[in-house]
């Protein structure tokens, strides 16, 4: 009975111990530390990651935008160069056109007429001169930049006590002047013919037009150069217009001046527009034409 009580308390002993040591156990201690999570770390990879990415997008934006300020860069130089050179860019350089009126006071007698109630072919505020306003407009609207020589030769010849047939040489000094300043691909100078309407008036599909003629003097080095000039523009106002060009005229020997200036450059003409008896409507119409001839002629060759 007594063996049997001290196995009982034995038991009861171990059972009140065991607790005490089974928490000396070694295993027990690793089981008490808490275990760090895989998913930690995987967070901590994932932020490494989009701080990363965002410096390489924030290294991309700026390369784009340094990219971009460098083609504005060479964009703007281009366009620099462009104007710099202009064979790169044709509107940069128009077609330059200038006029000069050596016989300034020659008058068309219906237009005078309508400003002064008088018939004549000579005036001296209303004449030739007056036209340099609409023959710009008319050549600006066909890509002709048009400057003038803007002196009245006729009233400068009065002034200074000299005759009519000095008037190309009197002009000579001013044109040559100004030739020496600044380069042009065509100079005009225009005239009044002395014709009367039957010669220098065209009616064309129920409109009427003043006729013109070109005048070439053949005597001085040039000649060969103004006349290629003159029968092309001739021939390009008569595709517009049927006959309204009376054709090229050269002009040499005695009573003439043999060279009416044409001399000093290789691009200049003289043009007859229409003659004493043409009215202003006529003429208008004939300097639209003219614009749009020379348009054909020589400006859309010089870009190609």
């Amino acid at each position: 009975m007594l063996k049997k009580l001290q196995w009982s308390f034995g038991l009861l002993l171990f059972f009140f111990v065991l607790p005490v040591i089974a928490g000396q156990l070694p295993f027990n201690k690793q089981a008490s530390t808490p275990i760090k999570e895989p998913e930690d770390k995987q967070v901590v990879y994932a932020a490494t990651n989009l701080a990363e990415q965002s410096a390489l997008e924030q290294t991309k934006e700026e390369t784009k935008e340094e990219t971009q300020d460098q083609t504005k860069v060479e964009t703007q130089d281009q366009t620099q160069d462009s104007s710099k050179d202009p064979s790169k860019d044709p509107s940069k350089d128009p077609f330059k056109v200038l006029l000069l009126f050596t016989h300034s006071q020659e008058s068309y007698q219906p237009v005078v007429k309508a400003a002064s109630g008088k018939a004549a072919v000579y005036d001296e505020k209303t004449n030739i001169l007056n036209l340099k306003d609409t023959i710009s407009k008319h050549f600006s609207m066909n890509g002709i930049q048009t400057d003038v020589l803007d002196v009245d030769v006729m009233k400068e010849l009065k002034l200074k006590g000299k005759s009519f047939p000095d008037s190309y040489n009197f002009v000579r000094p001013y044109l040559e002047k100004r030739l020496q300043e600044q380069s042009y691909d065509l100079v005009i100078d225009l005239h009044r013919d002395s014709a009367k309407k039957n010669a220098t008036t065209l009616t064309y599909n129920n409109e009427s037009y003043a006729r013109i003629a070109i005048v070439i003097g053949a005597e001085h080095k040039n000649y060969r150069w103004n006349t290629a000039y003159a029968e092309s523009l001739s021939a390009a106002m008569n595709e517009i217009v049927p006959k309204i060009s009376r054709g090229v005229i050269s002009k040499s020997g005695d009573n003439v001046d043999g060279r009416y200036n044409q001399d000093l450059t290789k691009e200049m003409i003289l043009i007859e527009l229409g003659g004493i008896d043409n009215t202003g409507e006529e003429l208008n119409r004939t300097i639209a034409v003219i614009g749009k001839a020379i348009s054909k002629s020589f400006i859309t060759g010089k870009q190609q």
